[in-house]
């Protein structure tokens, strides 16, 4: 009786405990918010400046995860990590982020949505294992979705692939949080929907199609029809500020001679250097007045594509969607070939910062700014100045200007050039016209060139001779000039957020008058190696062999960053006057004296983001000339005090992965899973068989009866 008390209480116990559970979790249930990360690296922690953005949403948010079940075995792991954040995002919104988990290969609907819709499209992988090898074509893509504007990422954009020393490669996240959050801030706070691009713009946008169907290769022959259902969307976006005009110079000889009338040479394509068979596809959009041509002829040419290209355009023609970067160059003015041939004049040289502005249009609404005429417009939130040559007083004035306005400036001039020249590089002294005003604010650009023992490779070609030929080769060696900055050359992680490396190239030190710059906050940024010194020996430059000198060694300040209020130059110098011969002669203007707080950046180069750069070193791995990108975008952000992004790009998802262990090690462990389970199974089994033959029977055995009872019939007896 007893024992089925105790079992009776025991089973009501725990009855009362899981409804005690039930109901607690029933309460909890609507209280998404409390979280606990109990990773070493805190993967699963969302970022304050995470937080602040996703509380700030007034409307949904859509997040479309594009995911294969049967995918590469390298991706499959990051998938359920992508899951993860996701849901941490929808958590902090408080419903605001909408996620959506989709297989495409599964819904043929879903399919042709996303190609159609988002531009989104298999990739095919290898498949190569013990089990299976083939070709299998996988969806691992992220779309981030704000009314009719989303951003796009595909398996490149979200992962990063690191070699082993085995041969085999590690495949994980980037920075996850980083894109997702960089995604929705420009979505939601960076753009306007569609309908407002068209409202902006005063006269219809025209895109022009020139289009011969019929003599299209096969590979293109579905661009016609991506191109109508693209112009199809635009026109229910743009109304009547959307014209789309379709033609085929094959089928009216009339045609031709009018759009080359309208927007000059048009010539016929051919699919290969060798092709004969000709075709047209030309897109050319026109917004007020100005041409931009719509390159239909890529690898994945959709709907969405020719959708996205036409907006992206209209955003770049359309100021206050993005914050604007204004940018310096002083490249010389470009004059047609025509009227160099006739002057004589030698070829026009070509850009030297297209790259770094291509890179920066993707966050930024880039426009060139001419310091010659009325000034720095007053839309542009930041100023890059790049490589500016023999300044003019008025130049100099409108800088100035700029930054007294608030403005915020960041300057990249060296003392010198470098380029490729018949006789090979050629690097020259370079006077910028900045020496006295940034005298005047505490900085002094040097007139030596930086070297340093921690450096990068400069690629020489060669010829060898071999038993096949001569052949092309190329060599990488050190060279001193190409300055490596990493590790303890970061100074300010603030603004050196998730770099691994810069560059600096034929560089030049900056150094920092305590004195004068004492009513600003100096902040380092960069500095060279303990190994490096400086040097004005030009000679020396085409030699590829260096000696590291016994004295003179110490890093070499190359950035640095100024913080405060600043007093104009021209306070104490003459305004630059106006046209004095001008009836009646123009009052010069009258400068501002003081700036409010703003912040000025120098770096002591500005190879470092050229395209000369880009393509005498680019036959490296161009990762380090992304990395000097991103440390400009850096500085942009840190300029703009749009410390949000740049808080978050120093944070990453981590893969939580197993040490790659030897192959004899793998196929030990492998034969141990196989091994130890029937081993366990046998060992159960003959430990059981063994207490069974161990146990002692158990009889039921009369009790006799004690004393209390009475005599035993014995003692009767007796």
């Amino acid at each position: 009786m007893e024992n089925k008390q105790r079992l009776t209480s025991l089973i009501l116990t725990v009855v009362l405990l899981g409804l005690n559970l039930g109901a607690l979790n029933y309460l909890l249930a609507g209280w998404s918010g409390a979280r606990l990360d109990l990773t070493e690296e805190g993967i699963f922690s969302i970022s304050p400046a995470t937080r602040r953005i996703l509380e700030t949403l007034d409307e949904d948010v859509t997040i479309y995860g594009y995911f294969s079940q049967r995918t590469h075995p390298k991706l499959a792991p990051l998938v359920p990590e992508i899951n993860d954040l996701l849901e941490e995002y929808r958590v902090v919104s408080r419903g605001r982020v909408q996620i959506e988990i989709i297989d495409p290969g599964e819904d043929e609907a879903a399919e042709e949505e996303a190609a159609d819709r988002f531009g989104v499209r298999s990739t095919p992988f290898r498949l190569a294992s013990k089990y299976e090898t083939g070709i299998v074509n996988a969806y691992f893509a992220l779309i981030i979705r704000y009314g009719d504007q989303y951003e796009r990422y595909g398996f490149q954009d979200l992962i990063e692939v690191e070699p082993l020393p085995d041969g085999d490669i590690d495949v994980k996240l980037r920075n996850l949080e980083y894109d997702l959050t960089r995604a929705i801030k420009k979505v939601v706070f960076g753009f306007r929907g569609s309908n407002e691009l068209f409202e902006r713009v005063e006269e219809p946008v025209r895109l022009i199609a020139i289009v011969s169907p019929e003599q299209l290769p096969d590979f293109l022959a579905e661009v016609p029809e991506a191109l109508r259902m693209a112009a199809e969307q635009l026109g229910e976006k743009g109304g009547d500020k959307f014209v789309f005009e379709e033609f085929d110079p094959t089928t009216d000889e009339s045609v031709l001679p009018q759009l080359e009338s309208r927007f000059g040479p048009i010539r016929p394509m051919t699919a290969s250097f060798f092709g004969e068979d000709s075709f047209y596809l030309y897109g050319l959009l026109e917004i007020s007045g100005r041409l931009e041509q719509i390159v239909f002829t890529g690898e994945s040419v959709s709907a969405a594509s020719i959708r996205e290209a036409v907006e992206d355009s209209l955003r770049r023609h359309t100021p206050g969607f993005l914050k604007t970067v204004g940018i310096f160059t002083s490249d010389p003015p470009d004059i047609p070939p025509q009227i160099r041939m006739q002057l004589q004049m030698p070829p026009q040289a070509p850009p030297e910062f297209e790259t770094v502005k291509r890179y920066l249009r993707q966050d930024y609404h880039i426009t060139d700014v001419d310091l010659n005429s009325s000034g720095v417009p007053t839309n542009v939130d930041v100023l890059l100045v790049l490589k500016p040559t023999d300044l003019s007083e008025q130049q100099l004035y409108a800088l100035d200007q700029y930054l007294m306005r608030g403005g915020r400036v960041i300057v990249c001039a060296g003392s010198y050039t470098a380029d490729y020249t018949a006789s090979g590089l050629n690097v020259a002294p370079l006077n910028t016209g900045l020496d006295d005003w940034l005298a005047h604010h505490g900085i002094t650009v040097g007139r030596t060139l930086v070297l340093d023992d921690v450096n990068q490779v400069m690629p020489i070609p060669e010829v060898r001779y071999t038993s096949l030929g001569a052949m092309r080769t190329i060599s990488l060696v050190p060279y001193p000039y190409l300055v490596h900055v990493q590790g303890k050359g970061f100074l300010n992680h603030d603004i050196t957020a998730n770099l691994d490396s810069v560059g600096i190239y034929w560089g030049s030190p900056v150094t920092v008058d305590e004195e004068v710059a004492a009513g600003v906050e100096v902040l380092p940024i960069l500095q060279s190696s303990d190994r490096s010194w400086t040097s004005d020996d030009l000679g020396r430059i085409a030699e590829l062999e260096y000696f590291v000198p016994q004295e003179g060694l110490a890093p070499q300040l190359l950035a640095v960053a100024l913080a405060g209020r600043f007093e104009s130059y021209y306070r104490d110098h003459p305004v630059p006057g106006a046209d004095s011969e001008a009836t009646p002669p123009e009052p010069p203007p009258i400068p501002l004296e003081q700036s409010p707080d703003t912040r000025l950046v120098i770096v002591g180069n500005a190879a470092f983001i050229s395209d000369f750069v880009e393509r005498a070193l680019g036959q490296i791995d161009n990762g380090f000339f992304v990395e000097n990108l991103r440390f400009v975008e850096n500085l942009i952000d840190w300029s703009t005090q749009d410390n949000d992004l740049m808080s978050i790009r120093s944070q990453g998802v981590v893969s939580r992965r197993l040490d790659v262990i030897e192959k004899s090690s793998e196929m030990t462990l492998e034969a141990i899973n196989y091994v130890l389970p029937v081993v366990a199974l046998i060992g159960l089994g003959w430990f059981l068989n063994y207490r069974r033959r161990r146990a002692v029977p158990t009889f039921a055995t009369a009790t006799r009866p004690t004393a209390a009872a009475g005599p035993s019939r014995h003692e009767v007896n007796s």
